[in-house]
C-alpha cells in the first residue's frame, strides 16, 4: 500500500468480498476496550467469528432483492481498510448507514469522508433509496466530526441502540442527503 509515498491514495468502494472477511470479523470480535466503548459496541452481543463469517458469506451470495443489510468495503489502493454497512433496507425507500475504519492507524487522516460519501451514493443507487440516516454514538468524536465536516445535518439526539450489537446509548441522527455527498466529493477531487 502506498500510504506514505508522494502520489495521493486511490479511494474506492466495492461490495464486501470473501477476502475482506478476516478484517471485518477481527474488527468486531477483537476490539480494544476503547474502540468498543467509542462505538457503543456490546461485545456480549457480537456473534462468534464462525457465525459472523457464515452470515457474511450468506449476505455476499444473496440475490440483490433479498438484502435487508449490505456491506461495502472501503479500499485505499485496492486494499480493504474499513466498511460502510446499510441495515434495515427498505428497497425504494430507506436504510440506516454505519461506518467503520478497521485500521486505527488510518483514522483521523481525512480518508473517511470520501469513502463514506462514495458509499452513500452507491447505496442510494443500488437500492433506489429516498432516505438514509446514520446514527453514531453521540460522544464518538471522529464519526460526529466527519459527518459534520461533510455537511450532513444533525436532526435528532436520542437514546437507543444503533444496531443489534450495540449498547443502548445516546445517538446523534444525521440525514445523509445524496446532494450533500455529491457536493462533498466534487469539492474534494484529488
Amino acid at each position: 500500500m502506498g500510504f506514505g509515498n508522494a502520489r495521493p491514495p486511490e479511494f474506492s468502494i466495492r461490495p464486501l468480498a470473501i477476502e475482506d472477511l478476516d478484517g471485518f470479523i477481527a474488527y468486531f470480535t477483537q476490539p480494544s476496550k476503547a474502540d468498543a466503548e467509542r462505538m457503543g459496541l456490546d461485545i456480549k452481543r457480537v456473534p462468534s467469528a464462525t457465525q459472523l463469517r457464515a452470515d457474511l458469506i450468506a449476505m455476499i451470495g444473496a440475490p440483490p432483492d433479498r438484502h435487508s443489510s449490505f456491506v461495502l468495503a472501503w479500499c485505499i489502493d485496492g486494499t480493504a481498510i474499513g466498511h460502510s454497512s446499510l441495515k434495515d433496507i427498505v428497497a425504494g425507500d430507506f436504510g440506516r448507514m454505519h461506518l467503520h475504519m478497521w485500521r486505527s492507524d488510518l483514522r483521523g487522516k481525512g480518508y473517511g469522508p470520501r469513502l463514506f460519501c462514495l458509499s452513500a451514493l452507491d447505496f442510494y443507487e443500488r437500492f433506489n433509496l429516498k432516505r438514509i440516516i446514520c446514527e453514531p454514538k453521540a460522544d464518538n468524536p471522529m464519526a460526529n466530526r466527519m459527518l459534520k465536516k461533510i455537511g450532513f445535518p444533525l436532526t435528532l439526539t436520542h437514546v437507543a441502540a444503533s444496531s443489534e450489537i450495540s449498547l443502548v446509548c445516546e445517538l446523534n441522527r444525521y440525514e445523509i442527503f445524496r446532494d450533500v455527498a455529491e457536493r462533498y466529493l466534487h469539492s474534494h477531487v484529488t
